[in-house]
């Protein structure tokens, strides 16, 4: 079994959890991919294009946009998302100004490069993006934003609990674990 709760177990089989975990592995590859491809359409990195058209969704509507704010919304080190927003500000994309009500930030914002880009982009990541979530009805879209919204968090805890487990690394020290919710 590679799963003790109940609500994972179908029949008290752990069959259906696995092709779960293998459907996500594969969907998510997915995703990687079409995300790298999109990127480099407009010259740059998977990882840049998503910091890049979350700071043009964010601007406007998260009062003082900064790295710290686009970090925790991408569920990224601050230092990672830092050093990603640094190339898009060397690559004319992205602008930085001083944070007037905490001059210790900044603002972040696109420029007008950046916004012609992600204009132009949309002729091909708008049927793409209709392909990879085709199969979805409406509410199977919302039912699947709200359980993904969930499981976006787990990560980082998850990763803890097997450091906490495992501390050495090694399946052979690793410790029982006593609660099945840590």
């Amino acid at each position: 079994m590679t799963t003790s709760r109940a609500a994972l177990l179908i029949d008290g089989s752990d069959t259906e959890f696995r092709e779960l975990v293998h459907d996500m592995l594969a969907f998510a590859a997915a995703i990687q991919e079409v995300r790298n491809r999109l990127g480099g359409l407009i010259g740059l990195s998977g990882t840049q294009y998503t910091i890049l058209m979350s700071i043009a969704r964010l601007t406007g509507k998260v009062p003082e946009l900064g790295v710290a704010t686009l970090a925790e919304h991408l569920h990224l080190s601050g230092a990672f998302v830092t050093i990603e927003i640094n190339k898009l500000v060397a690559a004319g994309l992205v602008s930085k100004a001083v944070n007037p009500s905490d001059r210790r930030r900044v603002l972040l914002a696109v420029t007008p490069e950046a916004e012609q880009r992600l204009a132009e982009l949309t002729r091909v990541q708008a049927p793409a993006n209709d392909t990879l979530f085709g199969p979805l009805s409406g509410s199977e879209f919302r039912a699947m934003r709200a359980i993904i919204a969930k499981l976006a968090g787990t990560g980082e805890r998850t990763l803890k609990l097997i450091d906490y487990l495992a501390p050495d690394g090694k399946i052979e020290t690793a410790r029982e674990q006593v609660s099945p919710l840590v």
